[in-house]
């Protein structure tokens, strides 16, 4: 444990879906969050899952609470909002990483995929907003999580859609509580390895191999995982980014590098400096 977030209150959304192998991004941004000093609130519509990522930071000796809350709902964040300042007192970093990825192209989108996309993606970052920052200390900070596939689309235009307007409620915040001394930025993640995909593998062969074909897409000769997005967050949240705002950063692995071409690996030794 460390003391740069020391007497300080984190809210981080979405941070209990790991799967006890591998943590997801919300997971390891409240675990980190705690690591170095700071109380957390993780709120979560799944209790167990919550309560999961609360004990294993309760246990490492920090301190958190879960709030099992449907975030969707602008009264149930005022809830959390609330449940922070009677626990601790104060709020000053507010975590959007809840979300949700509707598979779909234009022309298969289906009215209510995309509906529940707009309430999970964007709603939710919106009204734990709304619900906090009247009471965030000044030199608080807001991280919104949003995705790579906002400037490299995938097949899912609700998830790409509704992250990309989330980048503008990143501006809006900043601009809009800069004089007040709060900053807001958002984290764009690449393909990283979570517990979302870990689950997805239905055998560890399989998992290999999707890690292996996921290698082919970025320049470093090894992939990311969700500490690597907490490592950023914990940045953007702390002291050191104090006069950091407004800002769009990927951790991607430097992945738009080699787009459209994966296979530049083949040619390695052309691009590889002397040594």
């Amino acid at each position: 444990m460390t003391a740069e977030f020391e007497g300080r209150t984190a809210i981080v959304t979405g941070a209990g879906s790991g799967n006890g192998r591998v943590p997801s991004i919300g997971e390891a941004i409240a675990q980190l969050l705690a690591r170095r000093g700071a109380s957390v609130v993780i709120a979560d519509i799944d209790e167990q899952a919550s309560q999961h990522t609360a004990d294993i930071i309760s246990d490492a000796g920090g301190n958190a609470v879960a709030v099992c809350a449907d975030l969707t709902s602008e009264t149930e964040c005022e809830i959390v909002a609330k449940t922070a300042l009677d626990r601790f007192g104060r709020i000053d970093i507010l975590v959007n990483n809840v979300g949700i990825g509707k598979g779909s192209v234009v022309t298969d989108l289906v009215e209510a995929d995309f509906d529940v996309a707009v309430s999970v993606n964007l709603k939710t970052a919106m009204f734990m907003a709304k619900a906090t920052l009247p009471h965030m200390s000044a030199e608080g900070s807001v991280v919104n999580l949003s995705t790579t596939a906002v400037l490299h689309p995938t097949a899912s235009l609700a998830y790409s859609a509704t992250k990309a307007a989330m980048e503008a409620l990143t501006a809006h915040i900043a601009l809009q509580f800069g004089p007040d001394g709060i900053r807001c930025n958002t984290v764009r993640p690449g393909e990283v390895w979570t517990a979302m995909v870990d689950r997805n593998c239905p055998t560890d062969d399989a998992a290999q191999a999707l890690q292996a074909e996921r290698a082919k897409r970025v320049v470093l000769p090894y992939g990311g995982n969700a500490w690597d997005i907490a490592e950023l967050v914990a940045f953007l949240a702390g002291p050191g980014a104090r006069w950091i705002t407004g800002q769009t950063i990927s951790v991607d692995g430097g992945a738009p590098l080699i787009r459209p071409n994966p296979d530049w690996k083949a040619h390695h030794s052309y691009w590889k400096a002397p040594r």
